[in-house]
């Protein structure tokens, strides 16, 4: 039996639920950070995982990846049904279904299963807008879209959302990780909250030697200190008039 798809047509907790009695290899190929995820599931046991091809020996670490691949909702799967050796190495024996559920459980705020690590959480006063353009959203994240969207229109932080929508900051944060794994929302860039360079220019006083805050380019301006001309001259008048006075 070898079975292909897509997470984008076939949820992970779907794909959980047909191989719950099977045994054999379940592939992500280039899936989670670009790299591949090998599944060594015994009668529906999760037994082992493997990225890039090292071992990945931490239950915690295997549930973090699996997480990233259920809410990202892409990437291309393969599984190979095959008979496992009897000494075949094993680092855990859990049901990937039930594995899988309890991750789907924990993709909605308030509902416990903390899987992303919390130096990988956005800052809670990093500001974010939508991203125009951006793919479809997973049916695993619409509730959470449909939530947070109407309030990032003009750019909104984790501290910010939070109590408007009633959540803790931590799972505003994670919220926002999420959306932002699926590319349907960017930091907001300072740049876009600056003023145009013209109309700076046209209010800019004039003065020597200063520079624009916008673009740094200096400002050319002719010289604005004219006292010292007459004083000068003065200086020179009575130069000549006591040399014309010593002469005669």
């Amino acid at each position: 039996m070898a079975l292909f798809g897509d997470l984008k047509h076939q949820t992970l907790a779907d794909l959980a639920k047909i191989l719950h009695v099977h045994t054999g290899t379940l592939f992500f190929h280039s899936s989670y950070q670009g790299k591949t995820v090998e599944l060594v599931l015994n009668r529906g046991q999760l037994r082992a995982m493997y990225l890039d091809g090292f071992p990945v020996e931490a239950l915690a670490r295997a549930r973090g990846i699996l997480y990233q691949l259920h809410i990202q909702g892409h990437g291309a799967f393969e599984f190979h049904r095959q008979a496992l050796l009897v000494g075949d190495v094993h680092f855990y024996d859990h049901p990937f279904a039930s594995l899988v559920h309890e991750l789907v459980e924990s993709s909605f705020p308030g509902m416990g299963g903390a899987v992303i690590p919390d130096d990988q959480l956005p800052h809670p006063e990093t500001r974010f807008v939508p991203v125009p353009h951006s793919p479809p959203v997973p049916g695993s994240l619409a509730s959470l879209w449909a939530l947070v969207q109407p309030h990032l229109t003009g750019g909104s932080s984790a501290a910010e959302l939070a109590p408007q929508l009633g959540l803790s900051p931590h799972d505003m944060q994670t919220v926002l990780y999420r959306l932002r794994a699926m590319d349907l929302i960017a930091p907001q860039r300072a740049a876009g909250l600056r003023p145009a360079p013209a109309s700076h220019h046209a209010a800019s006083p004039q003065g020597s030697g200063f520079f624009t805050v916008n673009d740094l380019a200096p400002v050319t301006v002719a010289p604005a200190s004219p006292a010292p001309r007459p004083l000068v001259q003065r200086l020179l008048g009575a130069l000549r008039r006591f040399t014309q006075g010593g002469t005669a």
